[in-house]
């Protein structure tokens, strides 16, 4: 994006390092700066422990750094943006046993509540603090979302959900910086910033599977729609005892309580809910993977070709490795992918997968798109979405076995 000379430019402030050193950078470079801090939860404030890492800095603490850097600052409330494009999915996946990146949407609710405030300032640029590029393709004419050079902060997969058109508002002042430039520069602003960004970005990559998720999600569903009923494995469908209610669970889920007796299973996880039976079912960590995955609502560049195959890099769920694969596109937004090699765990219904055209710093973002099946095939070629249970397992013993006698 190019700026002009005196342009007004709204931040989004949090009271972090980044969004500091952006509006540094962009008061330095003549630009008139109008800080904005995005609040919300407004109506839950019992449970500001729980989402502290979502919420910005105490307000007091922003107004600081915007007085150090001698620019003006507002607050501004998306506390019913944020419940209904976040907080409602946070429920509801959880009482429907799905995954949910609740960052990503955080994010949308952020820069579309920063951009049309903007409106109101007579500015048309937004800026965070956010490490990713968004560049233009001369070919097509079209604005692209790429991995930044730092990948150990690379924000791409969050704002890989923001629609096309609203990159045009956007400019992120520290898409080309590593995160040694970004404290180096946060030494001239005469402020003494927390050095908490990592704790503070592992609570909210964890938060869908906080202990404590399960009174939110009593304050906002009802009785109803909650039920309880057994742990069993999925291997043989033994018993491990009653669970103690399914907004307790999450896939993937490792330290399961069990009503009224310790888990001593330290080798499994939750690898399925049945909700409309209220049954938890365990797998030993070891069996699960997948190797294929289809998406939904996947949203990609107007100009991309979709007619043939591509080969692409898939990142699974926030700051994972990325994983090569071919992607195929379906009609009706929607795509599959299969993976060059099978991958450890596993990939829930409701998840969301972003792709890029290549690995490494530079990639770009092919589109995003949620997961509404993921399994493997396996060794006769049947796809499957779960491990084979013990029944199975001795049913493709005898039919071995009957095929060897009769010299297959």
């Amino acid at each position: 994006m190019e700026l002009k000379q005196g342009q007004t430019i709204v931040i989004g402030m949090d009271g972090g390092i980044e969004s500091a050193v952006a509006a540094y950078l962009l008061k330095k470079q003549g630009y008139n700066c109008i800080a904005i801090s995005v609040i919300y939860l407004e109506n839950d404030e019992e449970f500001t422990e729980m989402f502290k890492s979502f919420l910005p800095d105490d307000l007091e603490r922003v107004k600081l750094i915007c007085q150090a850097l001698e620019i003006p600052f507002y607050a501004t409330n998306a506390s019913e943006l944020f419940f209904d494009k976040v907080s409602k999915q946070i429920v509801s996946a959880r009482l429907s046993a799905n995954r949910y990146e609740p960052q990503v949407d955080r994010t949308a609710v952020i820069f579309s509540t920063l951009i049309q405030k903007a409106k109101s300032f007579n500015a048309d640029v937004v800026a965070t603090g956010h490490s990713c590029k968004i560049l233009k393709n001369h070919n097509t004419g079209k604005l692209n979302l790429f991995a930044a050079n730092d990948l150990s902060e690379d924000d791409s997969y969050y704002l890989s959900k923001l629609p096309y058109d609203l990159l045009s508002y956007i400019y992120l002042p520290l898409s080309d910086l590593k995160r040694e430039e970004v404290l180096k520069v946060s030494k001239l602003i005469p402020v003494q910033f927390k050095l908490d960004k990592l704790s503070r970005r592992e609570e909210r990559l964890k938060i869908m599977e906080h202990e404590e998720l399960y009174k939110y999600i009593h304050k906002h569903s009802a009785p109803s729609l909650r039920s309880d009923g057994l742990i069993m494995t999925n291997f043989d469908s033994s018993t491990l005892g009653d669970n103690v209610g399914l907004e307790h669970y999450f896939l993937g889920q490792g330290e399961f309580p069990i009503k009224n007796k310790p888990n001593l299973d330290k080798e499994s996880v939750v690898s399925r809910i049945v909700t409309n039976q209220g049954m938890v079912y365990v797998e030993k960590r070891s069996k699960l993977f997948f190797n294929h995955c289809y998406l939904v609502k996947f949203s990609f560049e107007e100009n991309l070709n979709r007619s043939l195959p591509m080969d692409a890099y898939a990142m699974t769920h926030p700051r994972a490795e990325l994983k090569k694969c071919r992607l195929y596109f379906k009609s009706n937004r929607c795509i599959s992918i299969s993976f060059k090699e099978d991958v450890e765990g596993q990939l829930p219904r409701g998840g969301y997968v972003v792709v890029y055209n290549k690995a490494g710093s530079g990639g770009r973002v092919i589109g995003g798109g949620t997961v509404k099946y993921s399994g493997f095939f396996d060794e006769e070629g049947e796809y499957r979405t779960h491990p084979k249970t013990k029944d199975e397992e001795e049913k493709d013993i005898e039919e071995k076995q009957k095929r060897k006698e009769l010299g297959f």
